[in-house]
């Protein structure tokens, strides 16, 4: 028997406004899904109905339309199209498109706000596509405090707040969960105050520091985070608290945000983290804190380093181009020098096996 996801939900739900049935978890996420979509078409100060930007959506070429991470992309437009002809979702305003990719500041950043029938804002944030440089930033969270995107998702939180008085809502998968939170935290106290709910799916999270301060503090109990049971994504870094959800994928697949299990106006929650789930939580966490955040720093730029001497933009120029992609990065990886392949070295092998057992510095000349 096939278990409900999030078009089940539109099948059961989407003929009824908001009015007629409150907002939800699965709504947030059927609009933290629908940032994955290229909104370049609306002007800025213009906010046409979501029917009407999806038929300019469906007008684009598939380089454009599916332009995203890989394995949901289609699924995206599929959801996007199902939304669009339904009274819940048809008619709200598609307003503050918001996207940069920069490898030279090392960033890769999108928003959108949908303006709903029920007077609030949704701000809805984009994770991770399938660029270099959007994973790079991602891991950039390992070694520092404030990434470009998270920058400018507090930019663009505190300037749509200004320019609406409606309550308001964030929300994003993966990386924009996090910059979800972010933003929601860099808001002024009165705008804060219009916050109804934070919707963090499957984010990473934050530093020890981060999760203790103040301005975290005040949002913390309207923030709404959820983890598959066997998530890697979502439980990097720090987290206060969340939900574990059920997942119909294995493992890593448990991020993608379709294979959710949705029951009524909720996702299925679990009791507790797989056992798969909580070896790698503690796996990863021991790493981090294994490591300095020099070292953290130096792995991911030595390995980001390798990936794009291939020339690939993406994860998928990589995949297209197996043969060439590996002689690049082969070479690369000999014209670092000494030094840098010892560095490179010794950090995997504390990824892998949290100690020294491949490079033992001591015996090597640097």
């Amino acid at each position: 028997m096939k278990k409900a996801d999030v078009f089940d939900y539109l099948k059961w739900r989407g003929d009824l406004t908001l009015e007629q049935s409150a907002f939800n978890e699965i709504d947030a996420l059927i609009l933290s899904i629908l940032a994955y979509l290229d909104y370049s078409s609306v002007k800025e100060n213009e906010a046409p109905s979501f029917s009407d930007v999806v038929d300019r959506i469906n007008d684009l070429p598939d380089e454009c339309k599916l332009n995203g991470p890989s394995i949901i992309m289609r699924s995206v437009v599929e959801l996007a199209n199902a939304a669009a002809l339904l009274p819940r979702f048809k008619d709200m305003g598609v307003f503050r498109f918001l996207g940069m990719t920069d490898e030279e500041k090392e960033i890769q950043f999108a928003a959108v706000t949908f303006l709903l029938p029920d007077k609030t804002a949704f701000l809805s944030f984009r994770g991770t596509d399938n660029t270099l440089v959007g994973w790079k930033e991602d891991f950039n969270m390992c070694f520092t405090d404030e990434i470009p995107s998270q920058i400018e998702a507090a930019k663009y939180a505190s300037s749509v707040a200004k320019d609406i008085s409606m309550p308001l809502r964030l929300g994003g998968h993966s990386k924009g969960g996090n910059l979800a939170i972010w933003a929601a935290t860099h808001l002024t106290s009165e705008q804060q105050e219009r916050i109804l709910s934070v919707y963090n799916n499957d984010g990473p999270g934050f530093s020890e520091k981060f999760i203790k301060c103040e301005m975290y503090r005040n949002i913390r109990s309207k923030i709404r985070s959820f983890v598959p049971e066997s998530s890697i994504v979502g439980v990097l870094m720090e987290h206060d608290e969340y939900k574990t959800i059920r997942s119909s994928n294995p493992l890593v697949l448990q991020h993608d945000p379709f294979s959710w299990i949705v029951l009524g106006t909720h996702f299925v929650y679990d009791d507790a983290r797989s056992f798969s789930g909580r070896r790698f939580e503690k796996a990863i966490n021991t790493w981090i804190l294994s490591m300095s955040a020099k070292e953290r720093e130096e792995l991911v730029e030595n390995v980001y380093d390798i990936l794009v001497s291939s020339n690939a933009k993406t994860i998928d120029d990589i995949d297209k181009a197996k043969i060439k992609s590996f002689l690049s990065m082969h070479r690369t990886f000999r014209e670092m020098g000494i030094k840098k392949q010892t560095q490179l070295m010794l950090s995997l092998s504390k990824v892998l096996f949290n100690s020294d057992i491949l490079v033992r510095p001591s015996k090597i000349s640097v």
